[in-house]
């Protein structure tokens, strides 16, 4: 169980998206609509892992969206997709009172990222994207202290492959026997 609560493993089994591993060293995870399939790096922390897997997940969700498919045929900016994914996983892996409760306690970004057990990233990621109302649940002397401001990166800790019209073959090569069309 991850320390955010939020099991991307068990959300995509219910899903009946399948989730494999496997040494790859060119990237960190690929996902494929039409094989409702995942595969990782199979090295990474439980955190990370958590974190990949929901990225994944929230590209899968979005298969039936005209965006999504725009964006695959070429005719979207992938960037825009990325960005509502991002979006997507930071909701779900930060709620607003966790995050609140995490503040409390520590008073920079690794710690914080850390006691909610997400990447810095996408905890930098989430902050930046504060709504209105969720700023009124923080009290803002718990992110004065951070010394954190929107625009400091923080390092991208994945790289996630997107599908081309070879997917089902990649997922097959890379995990024999396991995807099937």
């Amino acid at each position: 169980m991850q320390r955010n609560g939020f099991n991307a493993q068990e959300v995509a089994f219910s899903q009946g998206i399948r989730v494999d591993s496997a040494v790859v060293y060119d990237f960190v995870s690929y996902w494929s609509v039409a094989d409702r399939a995942v595969l990782i790096q199979a090295d990474l922390s439980g955190h990370v892992r958590n974190e990949v897997i929901a990225h994944s997940v929230a590209h899968i969700e979005m298969a039936e969206s005209p965006e999504l498919a725009a964006a695959l045929d070429g005719e979207r900016w992938r960037g825009r997709i990325e960005m509502q994914v991002h979006d997507v996983v930071a909701h779900r892996l930060i709620p607003v009172g966790s995050l609140r409760d995490a503040l409390e306690i520590a008073n920079n970004l690794a710690d914080v990222a850390a006691i909610l057990g997400v990447t810095e990233f996408l905890l930098g990621w989430r902050l930046q994207h504060l709504a209105n109302d969720e700023f009124a649940v923080i009290p803002v002397h718990l992110l004065n202290r951070l010394g954190w401001l929107p625009g400091m990166t923080t390092p991208y800790p994945y790289r996630c492959l997107w599908p081309a019209a070879s997917s089902g073959e990649m997922l097959r090569q890379l995990a024999p026997g396991r995807h099937h069309r």
